[in-house]
């Protein structure tokens, strides 16, 4: 792919929590259209790595940029590049209090996106979309944790964003209901959403992403198109992890 084409990149990112060193010099580059999977054992880096691309982390050195725009530089526009670059919660995030349609139609409205009317008719467009228009009125509290997770990305795609980043949206939720979160996620990238997501599903990985990141201690170990990462892994890392996973 063309440099142009090139939505967000991470530019020799590091992050400390105090002494502790989590991101190591990490490069990443996500094209448009792209599906990026990020995988690893626990306490690797990957979500801090999320969590710093948009922001709720502030890195301790390195570069972040959106179209080439670099977003840790003095003035940038946060608030802009959130509206762009949706997040989707490992545990939902909802509003208990509001309803399924008042949690999506919320960030529109207030950041003035859309009138109310237009923000709702929108919020039904993306509930038939992830198979919840039935919901509209219930309160979260009323939803199973995949009708939950469901929901958040409904609601992060209210806002019409250019990307969306994936923090383990599966791993609080029993196993009967991961299915269906990633049929929606599926059917996004289908779309052509552009996305990056941490997940420990290595056959939606497989089958899903573009490109697969490997990280271990901090580090990016290996990367590589799925079919190749998966089936010819180069580093006794990688080897080790995927053999946990993978039969054979």
């Amino acid at each position: 792919m063309e440099a142009k084409n090139v939505v967000l990149s991470v530019e020799h990112l590091v992050k400390s929590f105090g002494d502790f060193e989590v991101l190591k010099d990490i490069n990443l580059a996500v094209h448009e259209g792209e599906v990026v999977c990020i995988i690893g054992p626990s306490g690797s880096g990957k979500s801090t790595l999320l969590r710093c691309i948009n922001q709720l982390e502030q890195p301790t050195g390195g570069a972040i940029k959106y179209h080439g725009d670099d977003m840790l530089a003095e003035g940038a526009d946060i608030r802009a590049f959130r509206e762009k670059v949706g997040m989707v919660f490992q545990r939902f995030n909802l509003f208990p209090l509001k309803s399924v349609l008042g949690n999506i139609t919320l960030a529109p409205v207030l950041t003035g996106h859309k009138k109310k009317a237009e923000a709702e008719q929108l919020a039904m467009e993306l509930l038939k979309k992830v198979g919840l228009e039935s919901k509209a009125d219930a309160k979260p509290a009323m939803l199973s944790g995949g009708q939950q997770q469901r929901v958040a990305i409904a609601r992060a795609l209210a806002m019409e964003p250019e990307a969306l980043l994936f923090d383990e949206p599966t791993s609080a939720l029993d196993p009967e209901l991961v299915g269906e979160v990633l049929a929606v996620m599926k059917s996004l990238a289908e779309g052509g959403m552009t996305m990056v997501i941490v997940t420990h599903e290595m056959a939606f990985a497989r089958d899903v992403a573009d490109h697969v990141v490997f990280m271990a201690d901090g580090y990016i170990v290996e990367e590589g198109p799925p079919k190749e990462f998966f089936a010819h892994p180069k580093e006794e890392r990688t080897k080790a992890f995927l053999s946990r996973f993978l039969d054979g």
